[in-house]
């Protein structure tokens, strides 16, 4: 489940994290863990504003509170990119941005399989349960008729 209203906290604390580490010259390596959980989070932003983070009742309603906050998000992690970016070109060594950028978008395309087919199994659950539920008050309300037609025949 994405929090949403915490992905715009976490993409800057990431991000910033992820900046001072370069300025400070550590190792590339050491630093791309990191970098995926920033392109997770922009993952999630993505599913979120798509509305796939909720479920199927969920999706009915939408607060503004959420919107802004997938907005403040998106403006979040542009910030941090461009940060990010400078701080590497900058503090770091020949190629590291492009490293970075390799690694966030293998790391985004993971993270939003993984969501994606979160969502459709949660869905595909919610789907199976309204059908058997359906199938359940179907019968039951036949039953009910046959019983009190059976009982008017012969009462």
């Amino acid at each position: 489940m994405i929090e949403v209203l915490a992905l715009a906290g976490a993409v800057t604390k990431i991000a910033g994290g992820i900046s001072s580490a370069v300025k400070a010259g550590k190792d590339v390596q050491s630093l791309l863990p990191q970098v995926s959980k920033l392109a997770k989070l922009e993952a999630d932003i993505g599913i979120a504003e798509s509305g796939k983070h909720k479920g199927p009742l969920g999706r009915l309603t939408s607060s503004e509170e959420e919107g802004f906050a997938i907005a403040q998000a998106k403006m979040a992690h542009k910030q941090a990119q461009s940060e990010l970016r400078s701080a590497c070109q900058l503090y770091g060594p020949p190629g590291m941005w492009d490293m970075v950028v390799a690694e966030s978008a293998a790391a985004r395309k993971r993270q939003k399989l993984a969501l994606e087919a979160q969502a459709d199994a949660r869905d595909r659950l919610f789907y199976g349960i309204t059908i058997a539920i359906a199938i359940s008050v179907f019968i039951a309300g036949l039953a009910g008729i046959l019983y009190g037609a059976n009982w008017l025949a012969n009462g």
